[in-house]
């Protein structure tokens, strides 16, 4: 980390990753509504609705992430990597497995 202020870090921030944080904040609001769903006794339904939404704003930002990480970590890094492009392949199939509906 920088000596400079959280504002001046996150201004620094590469795009993809504002955009990330975004959309992580978005969830985050989407969990607070349900919250104050909850709090002011809201219809099932409609508090289920809602959770169900948030959950797959969820797994969109875990896709993001690999995606992300696809490009970043295992594209662009230099051959004399490989050993660790296997292995960090191999943990990302186990990652996308475990954020998988099925998994």
């Amino acid at each position: 980390m920088t000596n400079g202020s959280l504002i001046e870090e996150l201004e620094a921030l590469p795009q993809e990753r504002k955009a990330m944080l975004n959309r992580l904040k978005r969830v985050e609001g989407q969990l607070r509504g349900i919250q104050r769903m909850i709090i002011e006794d809201k219809p099932c339904s409609e508090i289920l609705v809602q959770l169900t939404a948030a959950r797959k704003a969820m797994h969109n930002a875990c896709i993001e992430i690999l995606k992300n990480y696809v490009r970043r970590c295992l594209v662009e890094e230099g051959k004399e990597e490989a050993p660790k492009k296997m292995e960090d392949m191999e943990k990302l199939i186990r990652t996308l497995l475990d954020i998988s509906p099925n998994g």
